[in-house]
Order: C-alpha cells, then structure tokens, then sequence
C-alpha cells in the first residue's frame, strides 16, 4: 500500500486543485504538504472533510490505496457467494480450511468466525456437513456481545442462519433492528440488513410464524421507504402477498405477488420470475386455492 499522503496528492492534482484550495478551513497548506509527502499524519476527522473536498468517499479512496483491489473479506464473500450459488460444496469446505488455517496461524478470532459461517453454508447444501455444537454457541457469543453491528455482523449472521433455530432468529433479528442502527444510513448496510429480513421473512413464512411476519414485513417497510432497493422492494411485495394468503386474504395476495413476478418480467429477470412463480403455485396448492 502506497503512501496515504501521495495517493491523496495525486487525487488533488488529478481534480486540478490546489493546496490552499483543498485545506482552506480545514488545515493549513503546509501541513497538509507535510502530509502528502509522508513527513506528518493527521486526524481522521480531517482526513474525512479533505476526502469531502475532494469529492472521493472512503470507500473510493480505500479501494485505491489497495491498490485498485478489493479487500480480503470482500474477495472472500464473493468466492463463498459464487461456489454456494453453484452448489459447489467442495470449494467452500476449502474456503473454511483456509480460514481455519489463518486461525492457527494468526490467532485472530475473526477467521474462526469466518470458518464457522462457511461450513453453516455448506451444512445448508448438504446436512451431512455436521455443527459444533460449540461452534454454534462460539458464533452466537460473539454477535449477541457486539453493541452495534456492522455489515461484518450482518454477513455472519444473514449467512449462518441454516444452524440456528427459528425461535433464534427470531430473537436475533429483533435485536438486529436495534444493533444496526449505527450503520444504517450506509447504503451497503442498509441494502445487507433489509436482504437479511428477507430471508427472515421466507423462513418465518416456511414455519407458519405469521406473527413474526408481520413484524418483519412491517420493519423491513419502514427501513426501505423512500430508498433506492428497488430489487428489495420487488421481493418485499411478493412476500406481503405470500403472507395475505396465508392469513386468508388470496386475492390481495395472489393480486401482489402476480404484481411482483410481472416486475421481474419486466426487467427480463426470467430465472427469478420463473422461481417465483413455482413457489407461488405451490403455496395455492398447499392452501388448495
């Protein structure tokens, strides 16, 4: 990784401004010359309001410090992603490896936590991949104990979900609404935390557990109003009308859900409509509607 000061140099000469232009209100020029060549560090609060100057967010900046590469936990949750999405069970029990053996190696309780989400993912695929019991309290510990979660917490729980019972979840996810509030107005968050109520929604669905679905359906309204999540939006109605139906209200519920799957039509998601739509008949077959 280069040094901070130089990359930000090379932002500002990039966009043309100068020194006094850049610090003006912030610091003083000279100390931010001192900066951009490596003799003086300074706060992070400043840092942030330079990079505002500059029109560059962290996330922008940080991904160019590294080099124009992703982080390690973004390459890892992208390989984990692509071999679960392709069922491909051998190549996350050799992701989990790799975690474990960084855990011999640095000791660092993260890459335990890592190890155990990838495994409740290939236990997803195939049940004959067993659980710890101790693995399971050892994950449960570390997220019941963090006051605020970020997206890392998010990840770990919206991926680790399989090994938890639902009376679990449940009570994760209320606590969730409450921890996450920190973070929540960063797009990526929210977008992560509104993804996880989803699939808190499907398995409450799965269970019968209207009560809880209300509660989710309703939370997850509240945190997507006036947003940006249009995929989320699509999913969240097609489940409110899973739910009507549920309750005994088919033809709102059918009248949503049609409405939901048209959309992903519409946008020529075919894969997505058409799984719906099977889950839909399946559901009016199971309530012999």
């Amino acid at each position: 990784m280069e040094n901070l000061g130089f990359i930000f140099r090379n932002l500002r000469l990039d966009r043309n401004y100068s020194l006094s232009e850049v610090s003006e209100g912030i610091l003083s020029p000279s100390f931010l010359s001192k900066f951009e060549r490596g003799d003086s560090d300074i706060s992070l609060s400043k840092f942030y309001l330079l990079l505002e100057r500059l029109n560059i967010t962290m996330d922008e900046f940080l991904f160019i410090s590294n080099d124009y590469r992703p982080t390690q936990m973004e390459v890892l949750m992208r390989n984990v992603r692509v071999a679960y999405e392709n069922n491909n069970l051998t190549l996350l029990l050799k992701l989990e490896q790799v975690e474990i053996e960084k855990l011999k190696k640095y000791n660092f309780k993260s890459y335990e936590y890592n190890a155990i989400m990838i495994r409740a993912l290939a236990h997803n695929l195939d049940k004959k991949v067993e659980m710890k019991n101790t693995d399971i309290e050892s994950l449960n510990n570390y997220l019941f104990s963090i006051e605020n979660w970020g997206l890392y917490e998010l990840m770990l729980f919206g991926n680790s979900m399989s090994i938890l019972s639902i009376d679990s979840i449940i009570t994760f996810s209320k606590e969730i609404l409450n921890k996450t509030q920190m973070y929540r107005s960063i797009k990526k968050n929210k977008e992560h935390l509104v993804r996880v109520l989803l699939n808190i929604i499907v398995s409450c669905i799965e269970l019968n557990r209207t009560t809880s679905i209300s509660y989710f359906i309703t939370s997850a309204e509240k945190i997507i109003e006036r947003s940006d999540l249009y995929f989320e939006k699509i999913k969240l109605l097609y489940l409110t009308g899973i739910y009507k139906i549920i309750i005994g209200n088919s033809p709102l519920g059918v009248s949503m859900c049609k409405k939901a799957i048209q959309i992903m039509y519409d946008l020529n998601d075919i894969n997505t409509a058409n799984n719906h739509e099977e889950y839909l008949k399946g559901k009016l077959r199971n309530f012999q509607i």
